[in-house]
């Protein structure tokens, strides 16, 4: 039960192929129970994708000081989060896209206008 707990995308996966070779090589088996076990199989891997989520959330609180695409992950896994709890805010952007003119390649230059 340990390792369940430890390495579940990597019980997930042996059960997986374990499922698939059976279904190929045991003829005659029910479809129903197939299906069954196809969903059941569906769940546990988000399940084992919101376990896998919680380990690197946890880890990623354990370092307070984040550079860099650490820092970048912790907060696409605190919008994650909210999108998830439904409670992250929409924001629009109004800033003013700039464009791009006047490029000269043989200079290398161009000129950004609002």
């Amino acid at each position: 039960m340990n390792e369940l707990k430890k390495n579940p995308a990597k019980v997930m996966g042996v059960v997986s192929a374990v499922l698939a070779l059976a279904a190929v090589y045991i003829p005659g088996l029910p479809q129903e129970a197939i299906l069954a076990v196809v969903a059941a199989v569906l769940f546990g891997g988000h399940q084992v994708q919101r376990i896998e989520d919680q380990k690197t959330e946890e880890a990623l609180a354990e370092t307070p000081e984040l550079e860099g695409h650490e820092r970048q992950v912790a907060l696409l896994l605190a919008e994650n989060e909210a999108l998830r709890a439904g409670t992250l805010t929409k924001t629009t952007d109004t800033a003013p896209m700039r464009k791009v003119s006047d490029v000269d390649l043989d200079q290398g230059t161009y000129t950004l206008t609002t």
